[in-house]
């Protein structure tokens, strides 16, 4: 079972940042490292969770609303370890590509918004000028994974808290792995689902005696915060 550090080592320093993805880098415990993406009114890759920088900075605006310059107005000022890191802003996407390159961590690219989905184009073009990183592409929207395996022979994970019959024959169909939320798995599920050749991934799991039960389930990949 391989481990996956959630939005970076954000046990140590704040989500999806630069500080998180280089601590978890410098971990060799950790294969990969996911992050979250979305795209900015003027069209840029960026690395942030939710809709809205209201969590994180305390504004009321949605990164979707903003230019990439109107972004790097706000400063993050939320997140374990804050008081450490000054000045924190919200990373482009190739800042996060950079540091698993460099470290050689898989990349683990969690696509929550985009404008249009043909932009996703724009994301795989943008893979492809880091021919030596491995990548895994997940998302909750199956329209989303749909299109990406149109284009691309990327690992891709489709994301699900409540599994259903359909999806599981969308994910067959379209050679997508499933990355599950804890609480959904059982023993059952799993021997199916591999019996069917899914990879499957659980999230997000912080506790030692679950990773362990998940690894003697045959759980491909962990992802965690800790």
């Amino acid at each position: 079972m391989k481990y996956i550090a959630h939005r970076g080592l954000s046990s140590k320093a704040p989500e999806n940042t630069i500080p998180a993805f280089e601590l978890a880098a410098k971990e060799q415990r950790y294969f990969g490292i996911e992050c979250d993406v979305q795209m900015t009114k003027d069209n840029q890759f960026v690395i942030f969770h939710d809709d809205d920088l209201q969590r994180m900075t305390k504004a009321k605006v949605r990164v979707r609303d903003l230019t990439y310059e109107e972004l790097m107005e706000y400063n993050i000022s939320k997140g374990n370890g804050i008081k450490k890191y000054k000045d924190l802003k919200i990373p482009l996407l190739t800042d996060y590509l950079e540091i698993c390159s460099f470290h050689s961590k898989t990349a683990v690219i969690e696509v929550k918004h985009v404008h249009d989905i043909t932009m996703l184009t724009d994301l795989i073009n943008l893979l492809d000028d880091y021919p030596s990183l491995t990548v895994i592409i997940i998302s909750f929207n199956m329209n989303y994974l749909k299109y990406l395996r149109a284009i691309t022979q990327a690992e891709l994970h489709y994301l699900s808290d409540s599994i259903t019959e359909s999806e599981i024959y969308d994910a067959r169909v379209n050679q997508l792995g499933l990355s599950l939320r804890k609480d959904i798995i059982s023993k059952t599920l799993v021997n199916r689902l591999k019996k069917e050749g899914f990879k499957i991934a659980v999230y997000t799991v912080n506790d030692t005696k679950d990773a362990l039960k998940f690894q003697n389930l045959g759980i491909d990949y962990l992802t965690t915060d800790k």
